[in-house]
Protein backbone atom coordinates (compact mmCIF):
# COMPACT_ATOMS: atom_id res chain seq x y z
CA UNK A 1 0.00 0.00 0.00
CA UNK A 2 1.25 3.47 -0.88
CA UNK A 3 0.08 6.42 1.19
CA UNK A 4 0.28 10.16 0.59
CA UNK A 5 2.68 11.40 3.28
CA UNK A 6 0.84 14.68 3.87
CA UNK A 7 -2.78 13.54 3.99
CA UNK A 8 -2.16 9.88 4.99
CA UNK A 9 -4.67 8.88 2.30
CA UNK A 10 -4.20 5.53 0.59
CA UNK A 11 -3.04 6.26 -2.97
CA UNK A 12 -2.18 2.82 -4.35
CA UNK A 13 -2.63 -0.82 -3.44
CA UNK A 14 -0.56 -3.44 -5.25
CA UNK A 15 -0.82 -7.23 -4.96
CA UNK A 16 2.74 -8.55 -5.24
CA UNK A 17 1.65 -12.19 -5.13
CA UNK A 18 4.57 -13.15 -2.85
CA UNK A 19 6.29 -11.96 0.30
CA UNK A 20 7.82 -8.53 -0.29
CA UNK A 21 11.53 -8.31 0.57
CA UNK A 22 12.33 -4.79 -0.65
CA UNK A 23 10.96 -1.94 -2.78
CA UNK A 24 12.14 1.23 -4.46
CA UNK A 25 10.39 4.08 -6.30
CA UNK A 26 11.77 5.28 -9.62
CA UNK A 27 13.14 8.82 -9.96
CA UNK A 28 9.80 10.59 -10.55
CA UNK A 29 7.69 8.18 -8.42
CA UNK A 30 5.63 6.92 -11.36
CA UNK A 31 6.78 3.33 -10.92
CA UNK A 32 7.60 1.09 -7.99
CA UNK A 33 10.09 -1.78 -8.10
CA UNK A 34 9.32 -4.76 -5.87
CA UNK A 35 11.66 -7.55 -4.79
CA UNK A 36 9.71 -10.66 -3.81
CA UNK A 37 10.66 -13.99 -2.27
CA UNK A 38 10.03 -15.82 -5.58
CA UNK A 39 13.44 -14.57 -6.82
CA UNK A 40 11.98 -11.89 -9.12
CA UNK A 41 12.11 -8.14 -9.49
CA UNK A 42 8.68 -6.80 -10.48
CA UNK A 43 7.84 -3.40 -11.91
CA UNK A 44 4.48 -1.66 -11.45
CA UNK A 45 3.20 1.66 -12.78
CA UNK A 46 1.47 3.92 -10.26
CA UNK A 47 -0.85 5.33 -12.95
CA UNK A 48 -3.90 3.65 -11.37
CA UNK A 49 -4.94 2.87 -7.80
CA UNK A 50 -4.31 -0.88 -8.12
CA UNK A 51 -0.94 -0.39 -9.78
CA UNK A 52 -0.37 -1.65 -13.32
CA UNK A 53 1.95 -4.62 -13.79
CA UNK A 54 4.62 -3.65 -16.31
CA UNK A 55 7.29 -6.37 -16.40
CA UNK A 56 9.53 -8.54 -14.29
CA UNK A 57 13.08 -9.80 -14.21
CA UNK A 58 13.48 -13.45 -13.27
CA UNK A 59 16.59 -15.49 -12.45
CA UNK A 60 18.44 -12.29 -11.61
CA UNK A 61 20.62 -13.82 -8.90
CA UNK A 62 21.51 -17.34 -7.78
CA UNK A 63 19.42 -17.34 -4.62
CA UNK A 64 17.37 -14.63 -2.98
CA UNK A 65 17.41 -11.01 -4.11
CA UNK A 66 17.89 -8.80 -1.06
CA UNK A 67 17.52 -5.28 -2.38
CA UNK A 68 17.40 -2.89 -5.31
CA UNK A 69 18.36 0.75 -5.62
CA UNK A 70 18.33 3.33 -8.41
CA UNK A 71 21.00 5.83 -9.37
CA UNK A 72 20.23 9.50 -8.73
CA UNK A 73 19.52 10.12 -12.41
CA UNK A 74 17.28 7.02 -12.64
CA UNK A 75 19.31 5.50 -15.46
CA UNK A 76 20.80 2.58 -13.55
CA UNK A 77 19.50 0.04 -11.08
CA UNK A 78 21.56 -2.06 -8.67
CA UNK A 79 20.45 -5.42 -7.33
CA UNK A 80 22.09 -7.41 -4.56
CA UNK A 81 21.53 -11.03 -3.67
CA UNK A 82 22.51 -14.03 -1.58
CA UNK A 83 25.02 -14.97 -4.30
CA UNK A 84 27.24 -12.12 -2.99
CA UNK A 85 26.90 -10.29 -6.31
CA UNK A 86 25.85 -6.72 -7.02
CA UNK A 87 24.54 -6.34 -10.56
CA UNK A 88 24.29 -3.04 -12.44
CA UNK A 89 21.33 -2.69 -14.80
CA UNK A 90 20.32 -0.25 -17.50
CA UNK A 91 16.94 0.69 -16.02
CA UNK A 92 15.10 1.32 -19.31
CA UNK A 93 16.57 -1.62 -21.25
CA UNK A 94 16.35 -3.97 -18.21
CA UNK A 95 19.71 -5.48 -19.12
CA UNK A 96 22.90 -5.82 -17.13
CA UNK A 97 25.62 -3.33 -17.93
CA UNK A 98 29.19 -4.54 -18.46
CA UNK A 99 31.32 -3.33 -15.57
CA UNK A 100 34.95 -3.75 -14.66
CA UNK A 101 36.59 -3.77 -11.23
Amino acid sequence: MVYDTESIILKHQIQAGHVLRSFEFNKNATEVILVTDDLKIKFFSLAKFEGVYLRELATVHRGSINSVDLSLNGGYMLSGGDDNMIKVWDYEAQKTVPYYF
